[in-house]
């Protein structure tokens, strides 16, 4: 058996040699090894198999590494393999190869594998000379890292004997405490470092010292022993059982301990095992499965510390590759060594790291640089085969690791903690993740504790500290690092050491190290501290860096110096949770330093000798920057700046609970606390806190314009305000009573707009009837960001006692009003007004409001007619008022006439009270004849411009001969004596005034369209001279009565366009009623029945079915839903009958809108719901397909149903379908309803489902039909020529129109198409945000929140990723590149989209929000190099551009003002990236993620106006500068 297992295993390494090693066979040589107990060679021969770099790879990529690991622990303990037996294998497979390399002098000196093993045993022998009894000494080694001491620590590894490494940078009290501690009893010490630290103890220690170095220390002062005569010792040894000494080390015995430099205490020992040390080098070698004999580690770190020992020192043994001693730590040195070396691997800390990289950037642009030449740079610098890296024990900037990545040197991040061997974290290769610090190892179990401590278990861990049986950190079999963590989908990040955390004066928990660590990506900033442990706020201590290679900071000036590292803490506090932000800083003049205990060994704060150091420093951040006045439980608060501004000191200030006042000056402020309410000055306000600050009181200028006396007090600084916030804790009540105007006594205010609003404001309140005139000339300038101001403050005096003040008031302000509020306002106005005098009229200067207004009217009269039932007498009475303003505003703005027209025509109906019935009567006739007034009438002569003769209205008509005498004299009559043709034309064309001047003589045709007993209708053709072709046509009474014609043109009026409804007919004209004439808008195109009996033959042989069942669909919804809607628009008093498709108009592409009803005279009461539905289904499905059956049936019910919810809006429909449920379920037409299939049950499903899922609309399911279609005939297209038809799709269905009634469009479109055959998971999610956004919980422009918890919770597929972000965000082009990141703000996480242009340069650019601090900072310092002066705050937001490197080109940052407006402050793109239209395309990208969230006005200041007009914007002074309207 064991003859058959050692030659699978021979055969296995051959295989795995060649690369063809399989992993069954690995686990099934594995099993068999366990199983058959096998001797010891065997199991040290498979380890030896297990080794090879191919077993790792193929180990990896069968994904059971934990499976194998578990394995070959399990025979390292059976066969008591340590690393004497793999030190021997490695010598006798790799004898001749280089194990070792040292250089001197430039010079490499190899050591072989062979030659390794044999000193390994020389110094072996050496070490026996000094054992007693078989008794073996325990060893220390304190040296720099040289050739000797790794014989002397492997020849202790090899054979068992316990060896401690000392750290050199301990002190000398730490040492002495090791040497003690640890029971050593051979030290072995260098001549250049371990010499000088041994001195310091020597008296202290009895302990045998070894020289390293083969020379006496100090010339005699320690008595050592050189290495050659120590080696010597060796040659008397006869008895030297080399196998026994082997078989005889113990796994589980302590074989070294390595100290942790104490920061308040003792050293502590770890402990070590032999089966520590072997299992570890297989988990790595697992975890890095490329490493291979073939590879060079270029070393520098101190072997005393575990990643210097264990990984690069054993872990090239285990792999059988080469170690290189670096001639000196020094960068200089390492720099020159890798040109000696030539490595393939380096293991440093990042130190080294940001050293290389700033070297590569001082010999090359990595900005801009071909990739070819940088790649070059990279490689003369680090010897040309560098591969793998490694940065540890620290933190290192992400944009390093990235750029070494791209350039082919896979730079990984671990953490690891000595107790741990070392590493238990690593970056898999090719995973690299921002800020993590890699996955864990195979082997390790790993648990995050409910704090977020990480706790560590695995064969590889320590099993405790020397000599200590107890402690904390080791408890049920784990070890608790003390280091608080976060786990995201196996990759672990680093928060803080948990003795670093505190707490706030609140009691909230902050994490220092994870705000200081954001700071470290700041070239600008060395060194920063956070401060804050048990105060209010937190505080940072920066030391800058001068050595920056970006500016010089010694000379930048204190104000530049401010905003910069301003700009840089509010940049961080945007990554921050609200309680977690830094309030205030300074700058140090020195940095922190070791030599003052302030940092440890490994360069960490020891945060208590920190704040002691620097506690005159830091208290001034905290000291208060005002002064505070008591009495009782109330606290004023006055800012220090003010109380230098108004001359005095903080000992003059006295407050007795009624006033303020100021020692030696003649200065008195009322301000008396009530209750909830404070009186100031001359103004009350509610305040909801017991302290006062007069910092934020003055900061709202809303709350104190007006308020002299407070003003008298403060005197002039305080007009120099330069941006206002709110102060929400306290608000307006109302002025005291009986205010009068004094004596202004403003000196020179630095700023005189908002001086002179205050004193409009105080003239407003004096009741000087003079302040409308002043305050018309304010508000009609360009007021800035005193416009808001002013517009808040007004509005807290709107209820003036004296009704003339409030109309006045609104009058003047109206401009920069928006349209809701003006209503609001106005109904506010008219209500007080009545309250006051009832008998006076109510008038308003529509002069002064504009289009956004007169929409507001009209949406307002909208919303009050479907609730007129329910309006009192005061309600009705204003809506009158607004009534006659639509009629003026039309009357003033004739392209606004048909709004006007359509809304009071709409208040003709018999079931509208009287009074309003009476009023909109009123206001129609008042519009039409204002209107017609304004339009004139055209001369009945004219002048022929080319013949100069006469020709009158006779001399340019030409009648068809179908048109009669009596009717071509009648029509003649009309035109003479009407403006029916000038009036026509203008409201069609929206634009042409004709006069009979501008037709030229036969100019217009007229032609009978159709005769009947009651009506005829003609066409009239009007050819101008420059103002095109015009038609029209005329309806002329014959036979109707006067009443149905009255009705007739007022629901042709109502079915025509409207604000917010398009026309259901032709467009209307005019009506002139003692004419028995109205004119209509020609509608050119033949009807449903002309249209399908011009194809009737090709329907009937179903040669085209699929084309004719998309059709004929089409022509039933839009059919259905055009009836429905006039059955709607008609207050459901009619319907057409019968619903034939001979009256209707469709266009024939289904993604076009405009059906028409061609007439309206077939029109008759709805008396019984059932019977209207049956007829819409009988009278136009059915008797349609019966007249051409090659259409198959192709709808139902619920199409009907669905078409119905879609003319009558959701809520509406759903309440007409319940109604028609009821009455099919009570009424005596049940039977014939079930006949056709209208059930009770059919209609209760339909409403369940839409309540479910919503509305499955027609534009969604043609757009839908057409995309499988074209699916099915391009199945292998590409995924950017899906998004390209999908997004084509969208647009010509214009389903983005269909969000504000049914949001769930977008997200059901994209469901349907592109998630058909996605998890179950998936789907569900989508059905939840559907729900969510019927029941208004969601807005269908804002999912990022859901979309980022389906991208963290769901596996999803790269189409799945691809989709789901054209999904969320409609603006990304097809062919655009876009990803979906995730990035983290404090607490909260938001879904950024990552999108990607190409520029004249022809290379590409991202376009993104900042992920990290260091970005925004970036984009400060460019906009400092454009000598653009600028100060973040938190409100403000940015979007950044990027070159293909990810190193920033340009950005912009903006505010939010309002739900609807934003206000952009600078836009600023490096110079070399400008005149390659990055900054248009930052500008379009910007533009289209602003509209996406639904923002309406971009507003910006009034520098670089020939820029911001190229993008759109104009000027307008209701917005205080220019505005881009989106």
């Amino acid at each position: 058996m064991e003859t058959d297992l050692n030659n699978q295993i021979n055969k296995a390494i051959k295989l795995a040699i060649n690369n063809q090693i399989d992993h069954k066979l690995l686990f099934n040589i594995a099993n068999d090894c366990l199983k058959s107990h096998s001797n010891q060679s065997i199991s040290h021969q498979f380890l030896d198999l297990a080794h090879f770099t191919n077993v790792a790879r193929v180990i990896t990529e069968s994904g059971k590494t934990n499976e194998w690991f578990d394995l070959i622990t399990r025979i390292i303990s059976l066969s008591n393999y340590h690393f004497g037996y793999l030190l021997k294998q490695r010598s006798d497979r790799y004898s001749e190869a280089i194990a070792i390399t040292t250089i001197q002098n430039n010079n490499k000196n190899n050591l072989n594998f062979k030659q390794l093993w044999f000193k390994t045993i020389e110094v072996e022998k050496a070490l026996t000379s000094f054992d007693l009894n078989g008794n073996k000494k325990n060893i220390g080694i304190l040296s720099r890292n040289i050739l000797n001491s790794v014989l002397v620590d492997f020849a202790c590894l090899s054979f068992g004997r316990r060896i401690v490494p000392i750290p050199l940078n301990s002190t000398s009290e730490h040492i002495s405490y090791i040497l003690d501690h640890s029971e050593i009893d051979i030290l072995f010490v260098d001549s250049k470092n371990g010499e000088h630290r041994f001195n310091d103890i020597k008296e202290k220690s009895t302990i045998k010292v070894i020289n390293l170095e083969n020379q006496n220390l100090s010339h005699g002062e320690i008595d050592s022993l050189p290495w050659d005569i120590f080696l010597q010792k060796g040659d008397f040894i006869n008895q030297f059982d080399l196998n026994k000494l082997m078989s005889d080390v113990e796994l589980e015995s302590v074989n070294t301990v390595m100290y942790t430099s104490g920061t308040t205490d003792n050293p502590k020992g770890i402990t070590f095992t032999q089966n520590n040390l072997m299992s570890k080098r297989f988990a790595r070698a697992l975890a890095l499965p490329n490493i291979s004999s073939e590879d060079i580690f270029l070393c520098y770190l101190p072997l005393f510390h575990t990643f210097g020992r264990f990984f690069e020192l054993m872990g090239s043994v285990f792999w059988g590759a080469n170690y290189c001693f670096a001639q000196s730590p020094s960068f200089n040195s390492l720099l020159s060594d890798f040109k000696i070396v030539k490595p393939t691997i380096f293991i440093s800390i990042p130190k080294r790291w940001v050293q290389l990289y700033e070297l590569i950037q001082t010999k090359i642009d990595i900005d801009d640089d071909d990739d070819k030449n940088i790649q070059s740079v990279i490689l003369e610098s680090t010897g040309s085969s560098l591969k793998l890296g490694l940065s540890a024990a620290g933190y290192l900037d992400p944009e390093i690791f990235k750029f070494f990545q791209h350039y082919s040197i896979n730079l990984l991040s671990g953490y690891g903690m000595t107790e741990a061997t070392g590493g238990v974290t690593m970056t898999p290769e090719k995973e690299y993740i921002e800020n993590s610090v890699g996955k864990s190892l195979p082997g390790i179990d790993m648990k995050l504790e409910t704090d977020g401590e990480l706790c560590l278990r695995g064969p590889y861990i320590s099993n405790g500290y020397f000599k200590k049986i107890n402690s904390k950190s080791f408890k049920n079999g784990w070890f608790y690092t003390q280091d608080i963590f976060r786990e995201e989908n196996g990759h672990f990040f680093i928060i803080d050491r948990k003795k670093d955390i505190y707490k706030n004066s609140r009691g909230q928990t902050i994490a220092p190290q994870k705000i200081e660590n954001l700071f470290q990506d700041f070239e600008f900033i060395k060194s920063v501290f956070l401060i804050g442990d048990g105060q209010e706020f937190n505080t940072v201590l920066i030391y800058p860096n001068y050595n920056n290679t970006s500016r010089d900071l010694r000379n930048l000036g204190k104000q530049k110096i401010r905003e910069l590292f301003s700009s840089m803490i509010l940049s961080v506090n945007g990554f921050l949770s609200p309680f977690e932000r830094i309030v205030n800083y300074v700058i140090i003049n020195r940095d922190f330093s070791e030599e003052k205990g302030e940092l440890t060994s490994k360069k960490t704060f020891k945060r208590k000798n920190i704040l002691q150091n620097f506690k005159t420093i830091i208290s001034p951040l905290y000291e208060k920057n005002y002064s505070s006045l008591f009495y009782n439980t109330k606290e004023i608060r006055i800012p220090n700046w003010l109380i230098r501004e108004i001359g005095t000191i903080k000992t003059n200030l006295n407050w007795d609970g009624i006033s303020l006042s100021i020692s030696g000056q003649n200065k008195q402020l009322m301000l008396k606390w009530n209750n909830d309410s404070i009186l100031i000055g001359d103004f009350s306000y509610r305040i909801e806190t017991d302290i006062l600050q007069f910092d934020k009181y003055i900061q709202d200028p809303s709350l104190w314009l007006g308020n002299f006396q407070f003003t008298d007090f403060t005197e002039e600084s305080i007009f120099r305000l330069k941006e206002p916030k709110s102060y929400d804790e306290i608000g307006l009540l109302k002025p005291s009573s009986n205010i009068r105007l004094p004596k202004v006594r403003l000196k020179k205010p630095t700023n005189s707009m908002l001086a002179e609003l205050h004193k409009i404001v105080r003239q407003f309140l004096s009741d000087d009837s003079k302040v409308f005139n002043n305050l018309r000339n304010l508000l009609d300038q360009e007021m800035g960001v005193w416009g808001e101001i002013a517009l808040k403050t007004l509005l807290n005096y709107q209820s003036h006692p004296k009704p003339y003040f409030r109309i006045k008031l609104l009058e003047s302000i109206a401009p920069i009003l928006s349209g809701d509020r003006l209503v609001v306002l106005l109904k506010d106005s008219y209500r007080f007004h009545r309250s006051i005098d009832s008998t006076k009229g109510f008038s308003f200067d529509i002069k002064r409001t504009n289009e956004e207004h007169y929409e507001s009217f009209i949406k307002y009269l909208n919303k009050s007619y479907t609730l007129i039932a329910q309006k009192d007498e005061f309600d009705q009475d204003f809506i009158k008022i607004i009534l006659l303003m639509v009629a003026d505003f039309g009357i003033l703005h004739p392209t606004r006439f048909i709004w006007a027209r359509s809304e009071l025509i709409n208040w003709h109906l018999p079931n509208i009270p009287k009074p309003i019935y009476s009023t909109a009567q009123k206001a129609y006739y008042l519009l039409i004849n204002g209107f017609r007034s304004w339009i004139g009438h055209s001369s009945s002569v004219t002048v022929d411009p080319e013949t100069g003769k006469e020709y009158s209205w006779k001399n340019v008509i030409q009648f068809d001969d179908n048109v009669r005498e009596p009717q071509r004299l009648r029509i003649l009559k009309i035109i003479n004596e009407t403006s029916i043709i000038r009036e026509s034309v203008f409201l069609f064309s929206k634009s042409f005034i004709l006069s009979l001047s501008d037709i030229p003589v036969y100019g217009i045709w007229i032609t009978l369209i159709d005769n009947k007993a009651e009506k005829s209708v003609f066409r009239i053709l009007i050819k101008t001279r420059v103002f095109g072709t015009h038609n029209i046509i005329i309806n002329l009474n014959e036979n109707l009565k006067k009443e149905f014609l009255d009705e007739e043109t007022k629901l042709l009026i109502k079915m025509s366009a409207g604000l917010g409804e398009s026309s259901l007919v032709e467009n209307f004209g005019g009506y002139w009623p003692e004419y028995g004439i109205y004119s209509e808008e020609y509608v050119q195109g033949e009807t449903v029945a002309e249209h399908l009996q011009r194809y009737a033959a090709e329907i009937k042989d179903q040669s085209k079915i699929d084309r004719w069942q998309m059709r004929w669909l089409h022509f039933i919804w839009n059919g259905i839903q055009a009836y429905q809607e006039f059955w709607h628009r008609s207050n459901y008093q009619f319907s057409i009958q019968p619903p034939s498709i001979e009256n209707l108009i469709i266009p024939q592409h289904d993604y076009k809108v405009g059906t028409t009803l061609i007439s309206i005279s077939s029109r008759s009461y709805v008396e019984s719901l059932t019977e209207h539905f049956i007829k819409l289904y009988t009278d136009y499905i059915v008797t349609t397909e019966q007249k051409f059956p090659g259409l198959n049936k192709m709808s139902d019910w619920e199409v009907i149903f669905t078409a119905t919810i879609q003319a009558l809006k959701v809520e509406e429909g759903k309440k007409i379908l319940k109604k028609l449920k009821l009455e099919v379920q009570n009424s005596v037409l049940s039977k014939k309803a079930e006949a056709v299939g209208l059930t009770v049950s059919r209609l209760e499903q339909f409403l369940i489902d839409i309540e479910e899922f919503g509305v499955l609309t027609k534009p969604v399911i043609f757009a839908s039909l057409r995309y499988e279609r074209w699916l099915d005939l391009n199945k292998n297209a590409t995924l950017k020529a899906r998004a390209s038809i999908l997004q084509e799709l969208y647009g010509d269905y214009n389903l983005d129109s269909l969000l504000d009634e049914y949001p769930e469009t977008r997200v059901r479109f994209f469901m349907m198409n592109c998630f058909k055959s996605s998890s179950k998971e998936l789907i569900i999610s989508f059905q939840n945000i559907i729900k969510g956004l019927r029941k208004k919980d969601l807005n269908p422009w804002n999912l990022q929140n859901k979309i980022s918890e389906i991208q963290s919770q769901i596996n999803l597929n790269e189409n799945e990723k691809f989709f789901l972000a054209r999904m969320l965000f409609p603006h990304v082009d097809s062919a655009d590149y876009v990803e979906l990141v995730t990035t983290k703000y404090g607490k909260e996480e938001k879904l950024n989209l990552v999108f990607q242009t190409e520029c004249n340069d022809g290379k590409l650019y991202s376009i993104r929000p900042p992920f990290v601090p260091k970005e925004i900072a970036q984009f400060h310092t460019i906009l400092i190099d454009s000598s653009l002066s600028s100060t973040f705050t938190s409100e403000h937001e940015f979007l950044l551009a990027f070159n293909n490197r990810n190193r920033i080109a340009g950005g912009l940052y903006w505010k939010k003002i309002d739900e609807k407006k934003i206000h952009l402050e600078w836009v600023a793109v490096k110079q070399k990236y400008q005149k390659i239209s990055l900054s248009k395309r930052l500008m379009s990208d910007f533009f289209k993620r602003k509209k996406h969230q639904g923002i309406e006005n971009i507003t910006v200041g009034f520098y670089a106006e020939d820029f911001f007009s190229k993008h759109g914007f104009k000027l307008d002074k209701r917005f205080g500068g220019m505005v881009k309207e989106i």
